[in-house]
């Protein structure tokens, strides 16, 4: 068997031979940044289903303030839009927690145990947070049983001091607990300790901000590995580019017995810098449920 680097668009472009362990390095670090990536794709697909809620609310609450005619159909439509941008942002959370384990698995393939620190981390989120706790028993409800809002309410007040004239627009969405306590399914410690009703915009932040410590969390747990096998990648690339003096768009590593192709590894990294880039845009969030967006034209 030969083993070997090479200019992966031109089979007449020179070869570096490299051995059957570095082989198998360069696969395993190829597959490990592959499970990175998708981590963070499906906790960017979460995220962005989170502003589309939060969105989806102050849509609610510029049409009551422009809209003349406040019928029921308005209230239908607005509750319609919540719970299909709440049962999206519900569906990316179950996929990201379901497959969080097994891209931390992936991330980590010398090492054991893993299931059950992502485990632990979650049980930490739910033992201290009636956000985490309620919105994953909601979670269970909407795909079993039925929508998650059952009140929706809009108003408007003056904003203090009254001299500035600023008249602010809210809306609130909320889950019902007399509505929740019809399916025999749904927890009952849930039930009791919530009030009777949860405002779903505010325990939604309360829930993005405990996902986002998990994934925090699992990101820096596999980031030693993950960076590793970068630079492995990296400095294979580096090491071809030394010997052949060429710039280089796509490298391969080759497995070829006699002059059959046995296998291929392409060898580039613009794509994990996706990756990179999704990590810079998608910190940890802090204080979320203490937060929130306004329009707002001018200073109090």
């Amino acid at each position: 068997m030969q083993y070997f680097l090479r200019f992966a668009l031109d089979e007449d472009s020179p070869t570096l031979p490299i051995d059957s362990h570095r082989f198998s390095l360069l696969r395993a670090s190829r597959a490990i940044l592959s499970e990175a990536l998708e981590f963070e794709e499906e906790y960017e697909m979460m995220i962005s289903n989170y502003i589309d809620l939060e969105k989806e609310s102050l849509n609610a609450s510029i049409s009551y303030m422009v809209r003349t005619h406040r019928g029921p159909a308005d209230f239908f439509d607005a509750r319609l839009a919540l719970n299909r941008r709440l049962m999206n942002f519900l569906t990316s959370v179950r996929l990201y927690s379901d497959r969080l384990t097994a891209h931390y698995c992936a991330c980590l393939p010398l090492e054991t145990g893993i299931k059950g620190r992502v485990e632990s981390l979650h049980v930490t989120e739910y033992e201290r947070n009636f956000d985490y706790r309620f919105m994953d028993a909601l979670r269970n409800y909407i795909q079993h049983y039925g929508t998650a809002i059952h009140h929706t309410m809009f108003g408007e007040r003056l904003i203090p001091p009254h001299v500035n004239g600023l008249v602010e627009i809210y809306s609130s969405f909320s889950a019902d607990k007399e509505v929740l306590s019809l399916d025999p399914h749904f927890k009952k410690q849930i039930l009791d300790e919530m009030p009777d009703k949860v405002d779903l915009i505010s325990a939604s932040r309360g829930y993005i901000e405990a996902l986002s410590s998990i994934h925090s969390n699992v990101r820096q747990m596999t980031s030693k590995s993950v960076n590793e096998a970068r630079s492995l990648i990296q400095t294979t690339i580096d090491d071809y580019i030394a010997v052949y003096k060429k710039d280089l768009v796509v490298l391969s590593a080759y497995v070829f017995d006699e002059k059959t192709k046995i296998d291929e590894i392409p060898l580039f990294l613009y794509w994990d810098d996706i990756r990179i880039h999704l990590q810079k845009r998608n910190k940890q969030l802090i204080n979320v449920k203490r937060s929130y967006v306004t329009g707002q034209s001018k200073k109090r």
